[in-house]
């Protein structure tokens, strides 16, 4: 995965960890089974940072994306898509930091190549997050002027799951190597579900 966008992370441990976090997501294949769940990841990444001694929370929004003269939104009110609810939910590092793991629904309906993951400092603005200029000239703003009210129960609803996931998450920390050989050797085009360890059941976000 790209991860250029880490050089906005001025706190260069910080980088240094967002970084490992996402090489062990993408070793886990959580992004693929669980990058659509923006609440589910926003969770999971919010306690590993504050594992890690962070000061990290979930931040209910929702976004747009902005090209040429067209909007594509994410979360937002009246735009989910089928099976999913309204409401975006991204992780905040010390007030200063926006980390957006859940981007699945974009590689779904608005680009197969989008960014799995998007990292931006936070802009302070009164009815916004954040906002950040993507590399194809398109603009993307975390907007707070709106939050959908199933944000809290979503995330409520999903603690289970998120401990589950954290588990597997905790064991590939003790088990990293016994981890990478598997992950060496599986048959990717024979996988089947018996073989992914959990598989979020919930409907996503937008």
């Amino acid at each position: 995965m790209n991860t250029a966008f880490l050089q906005l992370v001025q706190d260069n441990k910080l980088a240094q960890d967002l970084s490992l976090i996402i090489a062990d997501f993408e070793i886990l294949d959580f992004f693929k089974h669980f990058g659509s769940s923006c609440f589910a990841m926003s969770a999971i990444l919010a306690q590993i940072l504050t594992i890690k001694g962070y000061q990290a929370r979930v931040q209910g929004c929702y976004a747009e994306i902005r090209k040429d003269q067209g909007i594509f939104y994410i979360g937002y009110q009246g735009f989910a898509h089928a099976g999913q609810k309204e409401g975006h939910a991204v992780c905040i590092v010390a007030d200063q930091y926006l980390l957006d793991f859940g981007l699945g629904t974009l590689r779904k309906f608005y680009a197969p190549d989008f960014s799995q993951v998007l990292v931006c400092p936070m802009s302070g603005g009164t009815d916004y997050a954040a906002h950040l200029r993507l590399a194809d000239g398109a603009d993307i703003c975390w907007r707070t002027d709106w939050i959908s009210p199933m944000v809290a129960a979503e995330l409520q609803s999903q603690i289970p799951s998120v401990q589950n996931i954290l588990a597997i998450y905790d064991d590939f920390q003790k088990n990293r190597v016994a981890y990478l050989v598997k992950k060496l050797f599986a048959d990717k085009a024979q996988a089947t579900d018996t073989d992914i360890p959990l598989v979020m059941r919930q409907p996503q976000a937008a």
